[in-house]
């Protein structure tokens, strides 16, 4: 049976299994202080973390208890139908093999497709189950076109809005595509997904973290160690402003480890 992300505290009238499990008659959860003002928030981490994540769930939960929201993530929009199917299911192993089957989640090991991402996934489908009305939505158009991957990225966005207008999105990406500023690289110019967004007016909040661990491809895929990444003022929670431009908010977590890929 796979286990909930540690950040929700489901209570349920019965958790043998998935298969049998009963819908929820209540759920509570951590509530974050501080969560930044705005129907579009956009949060930029590392891949391939178990805490990143984890904090989404939260956010869910606790924001889904008086509103609309949808969750956004930086998986092929093509794996919708079967996100879909898997949150109206019973989360048995079966459910999950089908979500699964995908080339994201056989071919992809560069942290989006970790076991935390997965837990995060069945978390918004308890959320659900629950009666509240919560969305989760794929964001990447990139695969099998030639478009670039932050254009790409905001396109779908761009969509779930236009079909959902005035609802809450959390979307959790990397932390590049989630600046609101252009950059320039040693490659040239670029615009993030938060500078193509501009118009929808994202509010664009850094994920920092201690020291620490990720499963990510850089280049090998594997797991990866990390140096600090926070303000001076280290505790954790929200903040304004970030260590790193063109972003409005940071938010330092506790710890940061490695969540390998969910498909062995």
């Amino acid at each position: 049976m796979m286990k909930f992300s540690a950040s929700l505290l489901l209570f349920a009238l019965a958790s043998c299994s998935h298969s049998n499990q009963s819908i929820p008659q209540s759920i509570s959860c951590q509530e974050p202080k501080g969560i930044p003002a705005g129907d579009l928030l956009l949060f930029g981490e590392m891949h391939g973390s178990n805490e990143a994540p984890a904090l989404i769930s939260e956010l869910a939960c606790s924001l889904s208890k008086s509103q609309s929201l949808a969750v956004g993530l930086e998986i092929s929009s093509a794996d919708q139908p079967l996100i879909d199917a898997y949150l109206n299911s019973d989360g048995a192993n079966s459910d999950q093999a089908k979500l699964m089957s995908s080339n994201f989640w056989q071919k992809g090991k560069d942290g989006r497709s970790s076991s935390a991402m997965l837990h995060l996934i069945d978390d918004i489908r308890v959320i659900k189950d629950s009666g509240r009305d919560v969305h989760l939505f794929a964001f990447d158009d990139q695969p099998n076109t030639d478009l670039e991957r932050n254009t790409a990225i905001a396109n779908g966005i761009r969509r779930f809005r236009s079909s959902h207008p005035g609802m809450k999105i959390i979307a959790l990406m990397g932390n590049v595509h989630a600046m609101r500023d252009p950059m320039t690289t040693s490659e040239g110019p670029l615009i993030p997904s938060g500078a193509l967004l501009s118009d929808l007016k994202p509010v664009s909040i850094l994920i920092t973290y201690p020291r620490g661990t990720i499963w990510a491809c850089m280049p090998d895929c594997k797991v990866h160690e990390l140096t600090p990444r926070s303000q001076t003022n280290n505790s954790i929670g929200f903040k304004e402003g970030s260590p790193l431009g063109g972003y409005n908010f940071s938010y330092q977590l506790k710890s940061i480890s490695a969540s390998p890929p969910a498909a062995k």
